[in-house]
């Protein structure tokens, strides 16, 4: 059998400089192949390590009302240690005028996760959050972010706008 330590060693004498270089080019495309996997690796980490609860707080035909506490969640244990990175929300019926806004509020630690001036928002004729202009882009409160497995997170609705019916607030966490 033939001896083909030199076909993989690169260090070795080649006997057949051929081989040497093939094995030389595989080598680099194996290299190249780990590091593009560890890239993908690390990439889907970040969306995987993502947790999103989606909360329906009213049904579609459901009129909204002002108000604390209109849903409260237990943190479960899957949510333990992060911090909301991201939120969004949806309504059946826009409203015909005026602003809805929605507070999420931390309520084991007595505080409110969003920037008071800049709660979720819908301006009158939006039905999702993503159709926000910059301004009125919710920012969150990176002091008051964080979760533990049993805190408390209520949704509060500060206005409600007119019209305005079914609704649905989606909070997304991370590991810090």
């Amino acid at each position: 059998m033939a001896d083909l330590s030199t076909a993989f060693n690169p260090a070795l004498p080649a006997s057949n400089s051929n081989v040497a270089s093939d094995a030389q080019s595989k080598i680099a495309l194996v290299s190249d192949a780990a590091s593009n996997a560890q890239s993908k690796i690390s990439a889907r980490s970040a969306v995987w390590d993502r947790k999103t609860v989606v909360l329906h707080i009213y049904d579609p035909s459901s009129a909204l009302e002002a108000g604390e506490a209109k849903i409260i969640f237990p943190i479960p244990a899957t949510l333990d240690g992060m911090n909301l990175v991201g939120l969004g929300g949806h309504l059946a019926t826009a409203a015909t005028s005026g602003v809805v806004g929605v507070q999420i509020r931390n309520v084991t630690s007595g505080v409110d996760m969003l920037s008071e001036a800049r709660k979720l928002e819908w301006d009158a004729t939006e039905k999702n959050t993503k159709d926000a202009s910059a301004s009125s882009v919710a920012v969150i409160n990176t002091a008051n972010d964080g979760v533990s497995e049993g805190d408390e997170v209520a949704v509060d609705i500060d206005a409600i706008g007119s019209g305005a019916k079914g609704l649905w607030v989606w909070l997304a966490f991370e590991k810090p």
